[in-house]
């Protein structure tokens, strides 16, 4: 346990270490302006930030990939939007919540793996979020037009995960419930379009929390528990946003 405590002790500093180097090499070059205001205290926003993915594979004898998967027909479709509002407590720094919606469907009809093969699996998973957030802005080439920003969020969700086969009787398969908790950093950008309108792109960097799951269903029955810290850009959860300002 202290060995576990000492390593993410030491990712945490060397985070802090890199986010204040590139702030102070940024301001040093005239690429930010931290004492200049941004958004000013007593600014209210509100806002939606979205995404959507979807993957498809098709064909006669399906899709292959580099010899290993062979006969893939099937989709994969990601989508999540999120609404938030937030106060500035103070200049360019401000508190809010945030509410999601993710949904996650995922169908295979035929592929093999190797020697494996699937077909006839089909998942659906939807989960429901909300967020304390708390955001910083660092101007940028002395202006009120392009800012950079950390938000930092302490995040709860509930969710299902479904995961079954089509058969004479109809769906069979497993139903997950799912909890979980996490606290995290997200970097982004904000660009003002309007005067009160501003368009945003932000991504995770820094997540680290716990995640609980409990299966039923005609195959298998128990829980399952995940703890977990990741220390990365995720480019596949870039998303983008349309905040306005009041």
């Amino acid at each position: 346990m202290m060995a576990k405590k000492t390593v993410y002790s030491r990712a945490l500093l060397l985070f802090a270490a890199l986010f204040c180097g590139l702030g102070v090499c940024a301001r040093d070059r005239g690429l930010i302006s931290p004492d200049l205001v941004f958004i000013e205290k007593g600014t209210k926003s509100a806002g939606l930030t979205f995404g959507f993915d979807s993957w498809e594979a098709s064909g006669d004898n399906g899709f292959g990939l580099l010899g290993i998967i062979n006969g893939l027909d099937g989709y994969v479709r990601n989508t999540d939007v999120a609404a938030q509002g937030a106060f500035f407590v103070k200049d360019n720094l401000s508190v809010g919540l945030r509410v999601g919606y993710a949904d996650t469907r995922f169908s295979i009809d035929s592929t093999s793996l190797s020697t494996l093969v699937f077909a006839d699996r089909h998942v659906t998973r939807q989960s429901f979020d909300c967020a304390l957030t708390g955001r910083v802005y660092l101007p940028m080439f002395d202006g009120k037009v392009i800012a950079m920003f950390c938000e930092g969020r302490v995040s709860g969700s509930v969710g299902y995960y479904k995961s079954y086969k089509l058969t004479d009787n109809g769906k069979e398969g497993d139903l997950n419930d799912i909890w979980s908790a996490s606290v995290g950093l997200y970097p982004g950008i904000s660009v003002f379009a309007t005067h009160n309108i501003s368009f945003e792109m932000l991504l995770p960097f820094f997540e680290t929390g716990v995640r609980w799951q409990r299966q039923t269903g005609t195959d298998s029955d128990g829980t399952l528990s995940r703890t977990f810290f990741k220390f990365k850009p995720n480019l596949v959860g870039l998303r983008m946003g349309v905040i306005y300002h009041f």
